[in-house]
């Protein structure tokens, strides 16, 4: 009779250790780095033990992914495409919804640049890290293909998720707003500006010059 609850406690204790590790790793990731960073030091700053924290996340590159996953999806257990905000790309005038595609953009900025950044710096050292690199940057254009269909309603040609798949980059984003010291805001207003360049090229019947 006991058994259901003791297996929802354990889940529960599950979850709050995994949501634990995830706030300390992003923490400790961001402020030192790839390298400096241990599994050790994220078991004591957690307040586990290694063996809680490695039947979380089997290895240092599988707890990264896991907090660059929890930055995109804002904490929340769902695709990103089934965000709400994410959803406001495909309502509206062609640009209301380039803008709701630049404020999605960049609150998940806010959120992952940093975090993400990490993984770019382990990929120098790190093969399987440089794969995994390789990896989101193939589905980040995938993502950003599935967006431009959204914002426009129709399937954008190459040329045009290339020019947006290097505007949309977290590079872009950390040069401007960290390095340069941009606003969000500021880099809101530059995104829109760039992109609705590049889809009057594609698309002027959709998205004429103003």
């Amino acid at each position: 009779m006991t058994r259901p609850y003791n297996s929802a406690v354990r889940a529960e204790n599950a979850a709050r250790n995994r949501a634990r590790v995830i706030e300390v790793a992003t923490r400790l990731f961001s402020d030192q780095g790839w390298v400096t960073t241990t599994m050790a030091d994220v078991a004591k700053a957690a307040d586990l033990t290694r063996q809680t924290l490695y039947q979380q996340f089997p290895n240092k590159l599988a707890l990264l992914d896991g907090c660059i996953d929890i930055a995109l999806s804002d904490g929340r257990s769902v695709p990103v495409r089934d965000l709400p905000d994410y959803r406001l790309m495909g309502s509206g005038a062609p640009d209301e919804r380039l803008a709701a595609a630049a404020r999605w953009l960049c609150g998940a900025h806010q959120r992952s640049a940093v975090i993400q950044h990490v993984l770019d710096q382990a990929a120098v050292t790190d093969g399987e890290a440089a794969a995994r690199l390789r990896e989101r940057e193939h589905n980040r254009r995938d993502e950003v293909r599935w967006a431009l269909g959204l914002v426009t309603g129709t399937a954008p040609d190459d040329r045009l998720v290339d020019e947006v798949w290097l505007l949309a980059s977290r590079r872009q984003w950390l040069i401007l707003v960290v390095d340069r010291a941009w606003t969000p805001a500021e880099w809101t207003d530059w995104f829109i500006a760039h992109t609705r360049a590049a889809l009057t090229r594609s698309q002027p019947w959709r998205f004429p010059r103003s």
